[in-house]
């Protein structure tokens, strides 16, 4: 997903948890900084961003999957059931998997797991560790962001100010992860074909471009942030309510409705990682259902089907229901774990 998209994703998961409701001052915190979504939810793909491998090298924004032919096949097969189960029914990926008769029963009962080529590096893996950051930094925050909290901190009264973290930082990096959370939503981030890769394959740049093109440019960095960093007028922009209401407008585009949808915690028993990779597991079955692999081996590396050909205008049911299904558990997933990793501060 391109810069845009991920801005789009970010300021209306901000809407979603106003809309919701059950943690305003966490909407009141990211509300606030509306516009700065159009650089913090793009930081992990800017160049800069690459530097020491923080977050920007290839691997921490993937978990390609991939058959798996090692001891443990057991713990690395799931069943349609299963997986929809622990997906849960909020989210329309899962809605739209249990419906699905293109994917075989016989591909549901073979084992897959990710294709990691560096352990610790993958996107499920960046997602917690940004999760965990992000409590520490709320508990360091200064004292506009500490009287967002139920509870008091006691050892903020010993901290220096210059110490604290800034309401502007923690929002920035509430965004940096709804970065990895999108793109766990994003079915060729999650499959190891080559046919799904950006550069070598035909697929994923142009769907990635579909996207773009129905969230429009006011998304763009230039537009939400027109004076950069060196502006002395930073009013001169679009207000918060103006981002987060086009943010709305655009549900139509992609057929989402979320009007009347709840933001739960994580499944029991589930972290961040634990349900991130079964977004990617899901993400995975979608990208088998667009390239089935009996057309597409998952182990031909020379199969590159165009995406005219596989979502083009003779697939044109199957691409909206996967916008919808997709954009809305980006926005949803993005929403979750915002609001789980806010919920852990005021529990254990």
């Amino acid at each position: 997903m391109n810069q845009r998209t991920h801005t789009w994703i970010a300021a209306r998961a901000i809407g979603l948890l106003e809309e919701e409701g059950t943690e305003p001052n966490l909407a009141a915190l990211l509300r606030h900084f509306a516009r700065e979504a159009s650089v913090g939810a793009w930081v992990p793909d800017a160049q800069d961003a690459k530097r020491g491998g923080a977050g920007s090298k290839t691997e921490n924004h993937v978990l390609k999957i991939a058959p798996y032919e090692g001891r443990e096949r057991a713990r690395s097969t799931t069943s349609k059931d299963a997986l929809v189960a622990e997906l849960g029914q909020h989210r329309a990926t899962a809605q739209f998997l249990r419906a699905d008769q293109r994917l075989r029963p016989e591909w549901w009962g073979e084992p897959y797991k990710g294709d990691v080529d560096k352990p610790g590096q993958h996107l499920p893996n960046r997602a917690m560790a940004l999760s965990t950051t992000l409590k520490d930094l709320v508990l360091l925050g200064d004292r506009a962001l500490i009287s967002l909290l139920p509870f008091p901190v006691d050892f903020h009264s010993y901290m220096h100010p210059d110490c604290c973290t800034a309401e502007e930082a923690t929002a920035m990096y509430f965004f940096m992860l709804s970065h990895f959370v999108a793109d766990a939503s994003m079915p060729c981030h999650c499959d190891a074909r080559k046919l799904t890769s950006y550069s070598g394959g035909k697929i994923h740049k142009k769907w990635e471009g579909h996207w773009s093109r129905k969230v429009g440019t006011y998304f763009e960095k230039a537009k939400l942030l027109p004076w950069g960093v060196e502006s002395i007028a930073p009013n001169a922009g679009p207000s918060s309510d103006e981002v987060i209401q086009k943010a709305q407008d655009i549900d139509g585009n992609f057929g989402i409705d979320l009007s009347s949808a709840t933001v739960p915690d994580l499944q029991p028993g589930h972290d961040v990682w634990l349900e991130l990779i079964h977004v990617c597991r899901a993400s995975f079955a979608v990208a088998s259902v667009v390239c089935p692999p009996d057309e597409y081996p998952y182990g031909d590396d020379d199969q590159r089907p165009e995406f005219d050909v596989v979502l083009g205008n003779g697939h044109s049911q199957l691409r909206e229901e996967l916008d919808m299904a997709i954009m809305h558990d980006a926005v949803l997933n993005t929403a979750i774990v915002w609001k789980h990793v806010w919920n852990k501060l005021g529990g254990d």
